[in-house]
């Protein structure tokens, strides 16, 4: 699933049937590529963050999580922890472990069971999930291609 596809998806909470947000971003970690969080916009809260490993089901037309306290107020969340929002990578750019830049990342396509990344779609290129080594403020930073021998 791309991740653009996601953005707007409503959020449930399981104990009590409720519309409790909508996922509006996510934010990423490396070793395994995977969905960290949530991000989510919340009615009259502001923004809110919801860790992947709460999410309870992810279907088709909205996120299960199990009980809406396990979503946090992004301002409680530092900036070490994967659900930062400077770990978002959508808009940032790209750039390999040796100063390559490699475009701006458009998308991300992920696994909706598991949170694992795929691939980061970039304006120029899909670049395999498994050689992402980090989100910052500013970059994504991957493994630079190994030339062919």
């Amino acid at each position: 699933m791309l991740f653009t596809q996601a953005r707007g998806r409503a959020v449930m909470d399981l104990a009590t049937a409720e519309t409790v947000g909508t996922v509006s971003a996510c934010t990423v970690a490396p070793s395994p590529a995977r969905i960290a969080g949530l991000r989510l916009n919340t009615k009259g809260r502001g923004h809110h963050a919801l860790d992947w490993n709460d999410v309870r089901s992810f279907g088709p037309d909205a996120v299960v999580v199990e009980e809406a306290d396990r979503i946090r107020d992004e301002k409680a969340i530092g900036p070490d922890d994967a659900a930062h929002p400077a770990h978002d990578p959508i808009g940032k750019a790209v750039l390999t472990d040796t100063g390559l830049d490699k475009g701006t990342v458009t998308d991300v396509e992920f696994d909706e069971l598991s949170g694992r990344i795929s691939h980061l779609v970039t304006d120029e290129e899909q670049i395999p999930g498994d050689q992402l080594i980090g989100v910052g403020g500013y970059a994504v930073v991957v493994t630079a291609p190994q030339p062919l021998s």
